[in-house]
C-alpha cells in the first residue's frame, strides 16, 4: 500500500500560492517546533534521512489529520523517546526529567550559530564508485519496495514513477543513501542521477502533451529500460 506521505502524482485541489507578505508561521508553536527541530538535530543523534522517516511513518489516521507542523512534533518526539532523550512520563506531563546523553550534550547549537549552521546544511556529497548509467540512456524506475533497506522503511523514490520508463540527463555525483542512512545501517553511498519522465508516460494521458518530470533517483532505484 502506498504511504499516505507519498502524494506525488495524485490529484489535488486548486493550489494558492504564498503571497510575499504572508507570516512565515501560521502560529506561534510552529517558530518553536522548527526551532526545536533545528537544535535538537544539530546534536548529530540522527541524520535528516532518520528525521523524515520519523515523520512518515506515524500511524497513517495521525498522519492524514495532522497539520505540518504536528507532524514534524510529532515525528520529533518519537526519535526524542527512542534515543533516550526523553522518557514516557515527560510526554505525559509535560515536565522535564531526563538530560540529553551526555555524547551529545557536548554539541550544543548556540543561538549566534544558527544563520551559519542553516547556511552550511548537511553536505552528502562522498566519494564512490563511476556510474552504471549515461546520459542519454533509457533506465526503468523500480517498485519502491524493492529498494527498501527494511521493511516498510524509508525511500526517497516516489510511487508514481514505479515502473514508469525515462531518460537520465545529469549526473549528480555519489551521494548518501536515504534508504540506510534513516535507519542507522550506514550510508551506503551511491550516484545520483536526474531522470526525465514524459508526463504521458508517467499518467497514460495526454499523448500530445510536451510536458515532463525530472526525479532525482539513486542507481539502486533504476534499472535498464
Amino acid at each position: 500500500m502506498k504511504p499516505p506521505h507519498d502524494m506525488g502524482g495524485d490529484p489535488s485541489e486548486q493550489l494558492i500560492p504564498d503571497k510575499p507578505d504572508d507570516p512565515k508561521f501560521e502560529n506561534a508553536w510552529h517558530r518553536r517546533v522548527l526551532g526545536i527541530t533545528i537544535a535538537v538535530g544539530a546534536m548529530g543523534a540522527w541524520s535528516i534521512d532518520a528525521s523524515r522517516y520519523a515523520r512518515e511513518s506515524l500511524p497513517r489516521s495521525d498522519y492524514t489529520k495532522f497539520s505540518y507542523y504536528e507532524k514534524w512534533l510529532g515525528g520529533l518526539t518519537n526519535l526524542l523517546f527512542r534515543k533516550g532523550f526523553i522518557n514516557k512520563n515527560e510526554i505525559q506531563s509535560g515536565s522535564g526529567e531526563l538530560k540529553a546523553p551526555l555524547e551529545w550534550r557536548q554539541k550544543v547549537l548556540s543561538a549566534r550559530n544558527v544563520g551559519a549552521a542553516l547556511a552550511a546544511g548537511a553536505p552528502t556529497r562522498r566519494n564512490g564508485p563511476e556510474p552504471i548509467f549515461t546520459i542519454g540512456q533509457e533506465v526503468c524506475a523500480k517498485p519502491p519496495s524493492d529498494t527498501l533497506a527494511i521493511k516498510r522503511g524509508h525511500t526517497r523514490l516516489p510511487h508514481y514513477i514505479s515502473g514508469k520508463a525515462g531518460t537520465i540527463i545529469k549526473s549528480h555525483g555519489v551521494h548518501v543513501l536515504p534508504n540506510t542512512n534513516a535507519h542507522f545501517l550506514g550510508e551506503h553511498p551511491e550516484n545520483l542521477y536526474a531522470v526525465e519522465f514524459k508526463a504521458s508516460v508517467l499518467w497514460e494521458q495526454n499523448p500530445s502533451s510536451s510536458d515532463t518530470v525530472v526525479v532525482d533517483c539513486w542507481e539502486s532505484y533504476l534499472e535498464p529500460a
